[in-house]
């Protein structure tokens, strides 16, 4: 299923429209779905309320409130995504990653995909993916154009080492 039709499923679910009777302030800022071999991806959706600074995601597939969470943010506040401004479907964004994969890093074998459609400075696929050598490759698409933003590899070893 891909974003748009998973997103008009949880429009569409009772459990939403709950949550939409009885919650005021909350927008769309993200859609996520991580894929594994062996285990059947399924979207999630979060929606964050400024006031109160929490999020609260949906799973679908089946349709499931998380509980409210904080939200780990680097600015302020976080950004609407607005899906009408989406133009690239993920499947175009990920033959943009596994271009770039090949050219920069053919030898990483990929066991997780990490798909985050998110505004930052502008809404982009936001795309992680962890090799069997445990490097991460995050490779940023913008979402209306296509446009590559970004590319770079790091080793998981090396995540939360400091330098002394």
């Amino acid at each position: 299923m891909d974003v748009f039709d998973a997103y008009k499923f949880l429009l569409e679910s009772e459990e939403f429209q709950d949550f939409v009777k009885n919650e005021e302030g909350y927008y769309l800022v993200h859609a996520y779905l991580m894929e594994e071999k062996d285990k059947m991806p399924t979207w999630e959706f979060g929606f964050y309320n400024e006031t109160k600074d929490r999020i609260i995601v949906f799973q679908t597939e089946p349709i499931k409130r998380l509980p409210e969470e904080e939200v780990f943010k680097e600015a302020q506040t976080i950004n609407k995504l607005n899906l009408d401004n989406v133009k690239i479907s993920l499947s175009d964004a990920n033959a943009v990653v596994e271009a770039v994969r090949q050219e920069k890093y053919k030898s990483e074998l990929i066991m997780k995909k990490i798909n985050l459609l998110q505004s930052l400075h502008k809404q982009v696929w936001n795309i992680t993916l962890i090799s069997t050598a445990f490097n991460i490759i995050n490779v940023k698409i913008d979402s209306e154009t296509g446009e590559l933003i970004s590319s770079n590899i790091h080793s998981i070893m090396n995540l939360g080492v400091r330098n002394m």
